[in-house]
């Protein structure tokens, strides 16, 4: 009896047919899919599997081969009692029994029954006719004679080979530069065009990465008349003076002040009188620094700079401060305030009592 062309049948319509006292042919639905180290695509199918379990009798495979070889439901039924006996034996000899378009059984060495199932059926019937689809990659050879198209929208930003190693050249030189002029600023020589010097350099370096802290503006002395000024100094100056300090006797005062080339009188209304004095001394003052290596750095600068001058280094408080003696005269000390604010004009005048 050809009962494997019965099954076959059964499984278009049904997910499980059972084969009396010997088991159970499963048909699951397995959706479509790519399996890429093959190049290929599977459609969706049915999947067999078989269940050795699944022997009581569900009448579906007799009542079929009752209906389609027109016997008895009980020759129908000894039918398949008599395939299932030969077939076990056959097994069990370790025969290998193939059912075609469904799958083989046979023993394994552990004496169980294996099923491995035909995979080039798909009993899935909305499936039919779909095919395994092979996609093998496609290798060109880049002809010489073809053309490539850019579209017109498109802007091009490459640089020219040409234009790349000019643009290279350019970027080095402007490296080159810039370190040569650093290196003349740290050995003291002023860079005159740039208005640059080495007291500038330290104090952008020291406050480059620090935030910006607003100075409260000092208040201004009262009571006081304002001191007249020569027509030698008809120009802006800033005169600083230090505010008195518990850790020193020397009084020290702030003011600003500005010429007016009309009148020859400060144009501010209120200022401390600082009108020369014997007991006075003059500092120009460079710069103030906070760290000690920028600190070190103008103080040594000063001495090459003014090798004859007395070189006032603070650095007591806070902000360390460099500068050099200008004189126990008031004007004299201005004049050299105006020609040291030609190298930088943040130059400013201490008087110390």
């Amino acid at each position: 009896m050809d009962i494997a062309s019965y099954i076959q049948d059964l499984l278009w319509d049904y997910e499980c047919v059972i084969i009396p006292g010997f088991g159970g042919v499963l048909a699951t639905y397995r959706p479509a899919e790519m399996i890429l180290a093959e190049h290929a695509v599977y459609p969706p199918s049915k999947s067999l599997a078989f269940n050795e379990y699944l022997t009581n009798n569900d009448g579906l495979l007799i009542t079929y081969i009752h209906q389609k070889e027109q016997i008895s439901y009980a020759e129908a039924s000894e039918q398949v009692e008599n395939w299932v006996k030969k077939t076990k034996s056959l097994i069990n000899n370790n025969e290998e029994i193939y059912l075609p378009r469904i799958g083989r059984f046979q023993r394994d060495v552990e004496k169980k029954l294996r099923f491995e199932p035909d995979m080039s059926v798909n009993y899935l019937a909305s499936a039919y006719g779909l095919r395994k689809v092979i996609a093998e990659p496609i290798l060109r050879n880049k002809s010489a004679e073809t053309i490539e198209v850019m579209e017109p929208h498109r802007a091009s930003y490459t640089l020219p080979k040409a234009n790349k190693k000019w643009a290279m050249a350019a970027v080095i030189i402007l490296f080159l530069a810039l370190g040569t002029t650093l290196n003349l600023i740290y050995q003291g020589v002023d860079v005159k065009p740039l208005n640059l010097n080495a007291a500038s350099v330290l104090g952008f370096l020291e406050n480059f990465d620090k935030p910006v802290e607003a100075i409260p503006e000092p208040k201004p002395s009262i009571n006081k008349e304002l001191p007249s000024i020569t027509a030698e100094t008809k120009q802006s100056i800033a005169v600083h003076f230090e505010q008195p300090s518990a850790s020193t006797d020397t009084a020290m005062e702030y003011m600003t002040a500005s010429a007016s080339p009309e009148t020859n009188t400060l144009s501010k209304t209120t200022a401390p009188d600082v009108r020369p004095s014997s007991g006075k001394k003059y500092y120009i003052i460079i710069g103030s620094f906070k760290r000690r290596d920028n600190f070190y750095n103008a103080a040594a600068y000063l001495k090459d700079k003014h090798p004859g001058d007395e070189i006032y280094e603070d650095s007591s408080l806070e902000s360390k401060r460099v500068g050099f003696y200008a004189g126990d005269n008031y004007e004299v000390a201005l004049e050299k305030l105006k020609e040291a604010r030609k190298d930088q004009q943040d130059y400013w005048l201490l008087v110390k009592r």
